[in-house]
């Protein structure tokens, strides 16, 4: 038996259990009052969203193992709240506990009970009546707000609580809310919910982290089936119109205990229990994302769901376990049943990718995580990437004038919102080729274009790095032409990438341009061989050497043959006609 949403009398409410129903008749049938809905309540935002029906931001489904709690009896145990290490749910006393169901149904009410849990969510203690909220009438579910340290409370909704075990024959008595705080470890009530009516329930209550959102489930006039889900916001201390949660949540039938999920989850879910969304019959749990209105809504699978009623599904944050109510064969009418699942947690893993001799932070640094996802690091040399648990990923970090590394990172199941840091040391190349880049110019021109620029930048970046480093650099050009014009082409187009590291900063004695011209080709293109545009493109480069440190690697350019004297790079560059060409500055070079 479960405390429905309203009943024909305060006596009636305990035989029929914590459900919506109206019809006396069926009220008084076993099957109907297992299958009469608790009442509830709940959200924040607007409810709704998209999620697979195995792997969701919830847990992994297929990983979940279900067990009685301790605490359940022979008769109804039901609707679990989760307070520190301490469950709440609603329950008989012990000495009613052999009673007729005769005696039940005519004189005896739920009373709020709780018991200690451990981290695992095991019960670890006896239970206890919960004696600060005895009534006479029902008591519970109930919904914890950790951060205003309020207790929402579901009520039977008396007219004369003074009369308790006297049928109200022509009176229809239903639920209502409740907000309690503790002093001097006791529970007060300090606030009735301004929308309880004697016309309809109001019950069983969700509370979001901020405490701001309410969400419950009600008979009210206006809704969608016989109880839907709507939701109260809390601004300046006072509590708005309840809002119905919309055809996307509620049905022609029944929507009651809702929950929402905590900030671990990544995602926030709105999970309920409904008669409709095509349920098997009786009450089964559904879930869907929030702020997402046109989400689909999921209906859990096994084992959560089977052919009975399943409802009230707690999962309290930070933890891979929970809890749902549900009359499959157990010990009682209604028992509660732990859930232990892998829940899909996710972790911030960030990255230092640092010089393994000066200990700096390397910028521009490019890393990949497990052959997915590249990203460079910014000034602090730092990289953040997100980690599921009981993850591993291969971790390759690369920078201009270093040696690559990787690292193995293992992902365990730190407490969830933990920040996970390491770091990547690189070693500089000594005395080995490195590939560079080329440096690009348009035809007959030195200036240094945007492409040139960034494969510079990198250049001053390491120099800056390493104060003891000089820099040498050496400027070729293709065969195309007469030896004086290249060899003149060449040095002026070096002496404009020194000149560009120096405007960066780089004390101009640390840093050398010299022009080759045509003299060191790196194939066969030389005058009177007939080649294609790429091979001469091979020829034209800037090549890097660092003493002691580095040596440059020609690199074949992918832009830049100008063999029919048109730059690539069109309008807003410098050309030859803007300064000069090398002819008129320098008639005696000879021409192309």
């Amino acid at each position: 038996m479960r405390l429905r949403l309203f009943s024909e009398s305060c006596s009636e409410v305990l035989a029929v259990g914590v459900r919506f129903g109206k019809n006396i008749n069926l009220l008084k049938s076993t099957r109907f009052m297992k299958r009469a809905l608790i009442f509830v309540l709940l959200l924040i935002s607007f409810l709704t969203g998209n999620s697979q029906p195995v792997k969701t931001g919830l847990f992994d489904q297929s990983s979940v193992k279900m067990s009685e709690v301790m605490t359940n009896t022979v008769r109804s145990d039901f609707g679990t709240a989760v307070i520190g290490d301490t469950i709440y749910f609603s329950s008989f006393r012990d000495e009613l506990l052999k009673k007729s169901d005769k005696e039940l149904k005519d004189k005896m009410f739920y009373d709020l009970f709780k018991a200690g849990i451990d981290s695992y969510g095991n019960v670890i203690s006896n239970r206890k009546t919960v004696v600060d909220f005895y009534t006479g009438f029902h008591n519970g579910p109930v919904s914890w707000c950790p951060k205003t340290e309020e207790l929402f409370v579901t009520q039977s909704n008396c007219s004369d609580p003074s009369i308790k075990y006297q049928p109200f024959i022509n009176e229809e008595i239903k639920l209502k809310l409740v907000i309690a705080k503790k002093t001097n470890n006791k529970w007060f009530v300090v606030e009735e919910f301004p929308f309880n009516k004697a016309d309809y329930s109001v019950g069983h209550p969700a509370i979001n982290a901020s405490g701001d959102t309410l969400l419950f489930a009600s008979d009210m006039p206006g809704g969608f089936g016989a109880t839907d889900i709507y939701m109260s916001v809390r601004n300046g201390g006072k509590w708005g119109t309840p809002v119905n949660l919309g055809s996307e949540v509620n049905t022609s039938d029944k929507e009651e205990f809702p929950f929402i999920t905590g900030n671990s989850y990544g995602e926030r879910y709105l999970i309920f229990a409904s008669t409709g969304h095509g349920s098997s019959g009786g009450f089964d749990l559904f879930y869907k994302k929030l702020n997402d209105p046109k989400g689909e809504i999921f209906r859990f699978s096994e084992p959560i769901n089977g052919p009975n009623d399943d409802f009230a599904m707690n999962l309290p944050d930070n933890k891979e376990f929970g809890f749902i109510t549900s009359n499959r064969a157990g010990t009682g009418n209604d028992d509660i049943y732990k859930l232990a699942f892998n829940k899909y947690i996710e972790y911030l893993q960030e990255i230092f990718i640092l010089d393994a001799n000066t200990r700096r932070p390397i910028s521009g640094a490019k890393v990949n995580f497990c052959d997915k996802k590249t990203v460079e690091t910014g000034p602090d040399g730092k990289v953040s990437y997100v980690f599921p648990k009981n993850s591993t990923c291969n971790v390759m970090a690369s920078a201009f004038g270093y040696k690559d590394n990787s690292k193995l990172i293992t992902i365990g199941s730190p407490k969830p919102g933990t920040v996970l840091r390491d770091t990547i040391f690189l070693n500089m190349i000594v005395n080995e080729k490195i590939v560079l880049k080329n440096i690009y110019y348009d035809f007959d021109k030195w200036d240094i274009i945007p492409e040139s620029a960034k494969e510079l930048d990198l250049l001053v970046s390491l120099t800056k790095g390493n104060p003891e480093m000089r820099v040498e650099l050496s400027s070729h050009t293709d065969s195309r032409g007469s030896k004086l014009y290249n060899m003149k082409l060449s040095q002026l187009r070096a002496q404009s990438a020194v000149d560009y590291i120096v405007s960066k900063g780089i004390d101009k004695l640390r840093v050398k341009g010299t022009g080759y011209g045509e003299s060191q080709l790196i194939n066969g293109c030389k005058d009177g061989v007939e080649c294609s545009p790429a091979q001469h493109r091979e020829n034209r480069r800037t090549e890097l050497f660092i003493p002691g440190f580095l040596k440059g690697e020609a690199v074949a350019q992918q832009i830049g043959d100008y063999s029919n004297g048109n730059p690539d790079h069109g309008a807003g560059y410098m050309s030859y006609k803007e300064h000069g060409s090398i002819y008129e500055r320098n008639t005696n070079v000879g021409t192309t």
